[in-house]
């Protein structure tokens, strides 16, 4: 059919219902009530099929979860970020993702907590930035029917749906193997630790899993252990204060993050790689330099995007009434500079998104 044809027909169909209009009008056979309820039920189909211009409209309403880190500075949650929110797209999860700007800041994490409860959410993931201090604004968030996930760092409430995290304990024993196998031709191996949060769960669980490695290497020995505040200046300022106080340490350790940074960081401004094995935690872009420029020997690396996603992803199973595991432990690798350069090792090290 051509075009002026169709404009033709569309004329004289209008035509014809105009006509139709002024004699239905004119006899008075038009019912007004029921034309009104027509444009109305008009109107309400259009809005269901087409959304209503106020935003609210007939959109569906996702599960909401807020996620409640440690802190927001460093890569480590960075890429818990992007995980948990690759999980969020993937099962239609709105979630809001927030943490203090220090992570020895408790007191800050519990009103998150309490404003998650305020808002109404369905799930919490938390990781607790201390053990016990944290847990009766948790306890207060489970008794509103809100489910709690932990991931990274527990907390000492058992009303909890799951907890996700490195296997911590190992971690640290598998630490103390690096240490044996870097050093382990040394007349003794004097070791320093750079830790963190003292009530903090994940990295009370390294070090125990450390001392007891320790214990099994018969020339090992711990010299001396101090405790930093999670960001750059602590960790540099203690390490170094370790090294200068302590000329014998042969082993600097790092156990997460921030502590590795200060311990690379010191090696590098003391000038003593060549004396002094640097070994730690996560995949901090400088560490990785300093591991290829020597200041760093050894990184324990973990697997934060994986635990985002997956607390995500469960977060979703458990609001829509699926059960699951309780506690999910996530992978380590063991990345020195024999094996860093290798495409594994390098998506491990950069993530998939950055590793082309």
């Amino acid at each position: 059919m051509n075009t002026e044809f169709q404009s033709k027909a569309s004329l004289m169909s209008a035509r014809r219902l105009k006509l139709r209009f002024r004699r239905l009008r004119k006899d008075g056979k038009m019912n007004i009530k029921r034309s009104i309820a027509f444009m109305l039920l008009a109107s309400f189909l259009l809005c269901v099929l087409f959304g209503c211009e106020s935003g609210s409209g007939f959109a569906p309403e996702y599960p909401r979860v807020a996620i409640i880190i440690k802190g927001s500075e460093s890569d480590f949650w960075n890429d818990v970020k992007k995980g948990a929110y690759s999980a969020a797209t993937e099962f239609n999860i709105d979630i809001t993702f927030e943490g203090p700007e220090n992570e020895e800041d408790y007191e800050t994490q519990n009103k998150m907590i309490e404003n998650a409860v305020y808002r109404n959410v369905g799930a919490i993931i938390l990781s607790a930035i201390d053990f016990e201090k944290n847990a009766p604004a948790v306890r207060k968030a489970a008794e509103k029917g809100i489910k709690i996930i932990t991931v990274d760092s527990d907390v000492d409430v058992a009303e909890k749906e799951l907890y996700i995290a490195t296997d911590n304990y190992s971690a640290g024993q598998k630490t103390a193997d690096v240490a044996q196998k870097l050093c382990g031709d040394k007349e003794s191996i004097n070791i320093g630790i750079v830790n963190y949060g003292e009530n903090t769960e994940n990295g009370s669980k390294r070090l125990q899993g450390f001392k007891d490695g320790i214990k099994n290497i018969k020339n090992a020995r711990i010299v001396a252990m101090i405790s930093i505040s999670s960001n750059a200046q602590s960790a540099t300022a203690g390490a170094r204060k370790l090294l200068e106080e302590n000329p014998e340490i042969n082993v600097l350790v790092g156990f997460n993050e921030w502590s590795t940074l200060g311990v690379g960081t010191a090696i590098k401004e003391l000038g003593v790689k060549d004396s002094v094995c640097g070994i730690g935690f996560d995949n901090n872009t400088e560490c990785v330099g300093m591991l290829e420029t020597g200041e760093l020997d050894t990184l324990i690396v973990q697997n934060p995007f994986s635990m985002g996603y997956l607390a995500v992803m469960n977060a979703a199973n458990i609001l829509s009434g699926k059960k699951t595991e309780h506690e999910i432990k996530t992978d380590v690798y063991v990345v020195d500079r024999s094996n860093m350069f290798s495409a594994d090792v390098q998506k491990i090290l950069f993530g998939f998104d950055k590793y082309k």
